[in-house]
């Protein structure tokens, strides 16, 4: 029977407006060394999808499926500018399909950077597992996918928007931070992974290949202090800021509340 989603609940813990004590920053010398994770790319890039349009340009994640229609979890940024709220998702195959927010998915009552696209194919598309377990530890190997923006070339910067599902990203990294007063807009896992303008609203998978958050911010983010307000309005001392300024940010997904 077919499956829509009713509600995505993000794990948004209330508390103290303190900065959470012993978030255990890891050494700026520090090097990360990674093993290759097969089944992770396996799953990560069907699931991963590209979204283009008017003023838009970002990645998201297929997350389910009703009948002929599926279901793209993103960053509410990647597709705000767009008025008329028609674009483009690019599928793993290279095929483009018409879409649409769906507006009965509501993010901002919370202030949360999330939202729900969708399209209509006959087409099979597989859907991201999200995790039940959804416990994050420091030093967790975690894996990031989207499309970047721009590749680096020898001289400049190319732009990719003519190269499709081509501009494919698959990064490693580990969790860094887990902060129990997330950031403005939802953001609370901090991970060492290298992500790139473009790739916001793509899928943050655990080492099982499960869906534990959503991309939405690049190391060093635009907004610079603003950018790291904590979600009570409270800032973090410039020390802190520091440490948050060398980590890519997510927003955690708890839970998937699935109807039939």
């Amino acid at each position: 029977m077919a499956i829509i989603p009713t509600f995505l609940e993000v794990c948004i813990l209330p508390v103290a407006s303190t900065p959470p004590k012993g978030i255990n920053i890891p050494k700026m010398q520090e090097i990360y060394t990674f093993k290759s994770n097969p089944i992770v790319e396996e799953i990560a890039q069907p699931i991963t999808v590209r979204l283009l349009g008017e003023n838009i340009a970002g990645s998201g994640v297929i997350i389910s499926q009703a009948g002929s229609e599926y279901f793209v979890l993103t960053c509410a940024h990647v597709i705000d500018s767009n008025q008329e709220a028609k674009f483009v998702v690019l599928t793993s195959d290279g095929k483009e399909y018409t879409a649409q927010r769906d507006s009965r998915f509501n993010f901002r009552d919370r202030d949360i950077d999330l939202a729900v696209v969708k399209f209509s194919t006959s087409n099979q598309y597989p859907v991201a597992v999200v995790s039940d377990n959804f416990i994050l530890s420091l030093g967790e190997e975690v894996y990031v996918t989207g499309f970047p923006n721009y590749q680096q070339k020898p001289v400049n910067l190319v732009p990719t928007i003519d190269l499709g599902i081509q501009s494919y990203n698959f990064t490693k990294g580990k969790i860094i931070h887990v902060l129990n007063l997330p950031l403005e807009k939802g953001y609370k896992i901090g991970m060492s992974n290298e992500i790139e303008v473009g790739m916001s609203g793509g899928p943050v998978l655990n080492q099982d290949g499960e869906l534990v958050g959503i991309i939405g911010r690049t190391k060093y983010a635009f907004g610079g202090l603003d950018a790291y307000r904590f979600s009570d309005g409270s800032q973090p001392s410039e020390e802190l800021v520091e440490e948050l300024l060398v980590a890519s940010w997510a927003i955690p997904i708890a839970k998937l509340n699935l109807v039939q």
